[in-house]
């Protein structure tokens, strides 16, 4: 076979390939949307978290200041309420409510007598106290009355 004008020679039934390529449409451009809006919002965006994480660390960290006022109050609190209960119990003995009582002037009955609720009926003999008897029965002081000696 021998090539003419220097082509090379093609097989029957298959398209010669044209040097021009086919045309076809373009679809227009679209206009490209400026990315400057959207960077803007996302910097605002992360700064407005930044912010409000600065804001709710600040907070929890005044709560933690309150927490530790607070809680050393109770314990001053605390402290003072165990020392008036124990000024309490001390001034609720027997013996300082006998000398507190001396002190405004009462003694102690050495004569008492107790009323029977169920019939009014009136056990012992009562006789006022007197600061005589006191001197008679030779009692130094004024003594607690136990549950014993009220038969």
């Amino acid at each position: 076979m021998s090539v003419a004008h220097g082509t090379p020679r093609r097989a029957p039934g298959r398209p010669q390939p044209s040097t021009r390529s086919p045309l076809r449409a373009v679809p227009a451009r679209r206009p490209q949307t400026p990315r400057a809006p959207f960077v803007l919002l996302v910097v605002a965006l992360l700064a407005s978290g930044l912010i409000g994480l600065l804001l709710l660390n600040t907070s929890m960290q005044n709560g933690a200041f309150q927490l530790a006022e607070l809680e050393k109050r109770a314990e001053e609190l605390q402290s003072r309420h165990a020392e008036l209960t124990l000024e309490v119990e001390q001034r609720s003995t027997p013996e300082s409510v006998a000398e507190k009582a001396a002190a405004l002037g009462m003694v102690p009955n050495t004569n008492p007598a107790f009323l029977q609720l169920p019939d009014g009926k009136i056990v012992g003999d009562p006789e006022p106290a007197s600061r005589a008897s006191e001197a008679v029965s030779g009692v130094d002081g004024p003594s607690p009355v136990t549950v014993g000696d009220r038969q």
